[in-house]
């Protein structure tokens, strides 16, 4: 939903000062992690760039639904096509809203307090299930009638439900369950136990009914992409791969009839008979209004301290910059002094020691926006913090510039540390609590053994995204909620995703997003000639699945390289304050 033109503004916003500005318009046609819904008469709704839009039938010119909230997201016609709902964050919470078209206006069906997801339509056109945080205790299915404004919870379990749909006849619904690291696809027939349709390791999402009832289709993620699946409900069920060759978003498919469907990939709508095995497109053109700011960038320097001596080479067999889209394969890093002076492809170096970690993966420092330091930060505390990846910290503390000259030290090693005071960022707020997805195995892993971490009390998710703006500037801050800094931000890369952040926008959050805020880039957040030689070597795919970024293997920071083994000896437990 977000188009290449956003993304660029977003990361480069902050760097300018207004000299003056002037309107202008785009046409756009096509958008990441866009998201369809066909309507009856052939009309599709999409989310494109923060806003929703209506396509014709037969593609064109798309009309503007909503009016530049910059949230919206995942619309849903209702049954008769009059209304259309979404998501939307308003205030820093993620809520549902339902756009009316005969009185053009939209109707907010959440509170102040509560956050909501995922709405779907029962097919009475009265009722609405979405996925709710209002227990404090994970994500649950809540139901809403329309005409009376009551509601109720339709699940309860540990972890989170979400995604739920009704079948035509709005006697079964499925939902996607989340809990200790697996996904299941539960049915729930009418007047029946609840079935578990598949359990998976891999991460399933966006089920959605055939209109006949006899199959299901889901999203399934894997590292090597996404597919769409499907469910026969025969007897025995049976679990087929549909399709398999194309980009698909994270989003369910929409069903004109029962051999007609519609859904999303490679940004673009597609159009595919069931019994077909390819797709077609449903061209669109969104005109969008743009404001380009006319002014000359403006960076902040950051300190150079203690920068060492000659050149260190690191060869990345799987990079990812913290800008681009995905991975860049078999790259050289040429670093000197405490800055990457080069980024290139990969070649034999006569007399050049080259750091070689074999098939990990290569990703810029990330940076917390707001964290919370130890008060009596002992001995080895910056080497823990640099265990989990982080390698700067914006925090609000009077030994701010004392810790950021001594951890830029050989001896010393730990994150870049910028006061808060000076260094102001526009963080979301934390929304991690003790009911977040894969919090025990975090607690659990090597990091936290360095640290005194208690787990955090049941709270709620609070937001989705920093308030009104959107995904493409969010920054996270972990100091709210309660855990160390360096676990803290891995807890809200984990929360985040629950809420269904994609890791590489969770990974921007927390790299040239919050360097853009801080009027820092590009010399943070991001692998590219100029910037500052803080980089995390990860065992895993991160941008698979935002749980690996706590595999941290080794660290360069301030361009110079630190094994996590070497890191935690520096930590040992019990020494003096630094």
């Amino acid at each position: 939903m977000i188009s290449l033109f956003r993304i660029v503004v977003a990361a480069l916003g902050s760097l300018l000062l207004a000299a003056g500005a002037f309107g202008s318009s785009e046409n756009v046609t096509r958008g990441s992690g866009l998201s369809a819904d066909i309507a009856g008469d052939g009309r599709v709704a999409i989310d494109l760039d923060g806003d929703i839009w209506v396509v014709p039938p037969q593609g064109g010119a798309a009309q503007p639904v909503t009016q530049d909230p910059g949230t919206a997201r995942r619309p849903r016609w209702s049954p008769d096509a009059s209304s259309i709902a979404f998501e939307a964050v308003a205030d820093g919470l993620t809520g549902i809203r339902i756009f009316d078209f005969q009185s053009n206006q939209i109707r907010n069906l959440s509170g102040d307090d509560t956050a909501d997801f995922y709405p779907a339509w029962h097919p009475d056109g009265e009722r609405i299930v979405f996925s709710s945080a209002r227990s404090g205790s994970g994500l649950d299915l809540w139901e809403i009638d329309l005409p009376t404004g009551l509601q109720w919870p339709l699940s309860h379990r540990s972890g989170d439900e979400t995604e739920a749909a009704w079948t035509n006849d709005g006697r079964n619904l499925v939902y996607v369950h989340r809990a200790a690291g697996q996904w299941s696809l539960i049915l729930r027939r009418h007047g029946e136990p609840e079935e578990t349709l598949l359990v998976s390791r891999e991460p399933l999402a966006a089920p959605a009914w055939r209109p006949d009832g006899s199959l299901i289709t889901y999203v399934r993620e894997t590292g090597s992409g996404r597919f769409i699946d499907m469910v026969i409900l025969s007897n025995p069920r049976l679990i087929r791969r549909y399709a398999d060759r194309e980009a698909f978003e994270r989003a369910p498919v929409s069903w004109l009839d029962k051999n007609t469907m519609v859904y999303t990939a490679d940004g673009r709508i597609r159009l595919r008979q069931f019994d077909n095995w390819t797709s077609s497109p449903l061209p669109f053109r969104a005109k969008r209004q743009i404001q380009q700011q006319v002014a000359a960038p403006v960076r902040r320097q950051l300190p150079r301290i203690d920068e060492p001596r000659g050149r260190l080479v690191i060869h990345a067999a799987r990079l990812f910059d913290g800008v681009g889209s995905g991975y860049t394969y078999d790259s050289d890093i040429v670093i000197e002094g405490g800055r990457i002076v080069a980024v290139e492809p990969h070649q034999d170096r006569a007399g050049v020691a080259v750091v070689d970690l074999g098939d990990l993966s290569v990703l810029p420092g990330y940076i917390d926006s707001n964290a919370a330091l130890t008060p009596s930060a002992r001995a080895g505390y910056g080497a823990s913090l640099l265990t989990t990846g982080v390698t700067t910290i914006i925090a609000q503390t009077d030994e701010a510039a004392r810790l950021n000259e001594r951890w830029a030290a050989k001896e010393s090693p730990g994150p870049r540390l910028l006061g808060a005071a000076t260094w102001r960022s526009n963080s979301a707020a934390a929304i991690a609590d003790a009911a977040t997805p894969g919090l025990d195995a975090l607690l659990a892993s090597r990091q936290a053994s360095l640290f005194e971490a208690v787990k955090p009390v049941a709270r709620r998710f609070v937001q989705l995204s920093a308030g009104g703006t959107g995904i493409t500037n969010l920054q996270l801050g972990s100091r709210e909620n309660g855990l160390p800094a360096g676990l803290a931000l891995h807890a809200e890369f984990r929360a985040r995703a629950a809420t269904g952040l994609k890791p590489e926008q969770i990974l921007r959050a927390a790299g040239v997003n919050a360097a853009a805020a801080l009027g820092a880039d590009p010399f943070l957040g991001r692998i590219a000639v100029g910037a500052v030689a803080d980089l995390v070597f990860v065992d895993g795919d991160p941008l698979a699945d935002i749980n690996d970024a706590l595999n941290v293997v080794a660290v360069v920071r301030n361009g110079r390289f630190y094994s996590v083994v070497g890191l935690v000896e520096r930590a040992a437990p019990g020494t003096s304050v630094e």
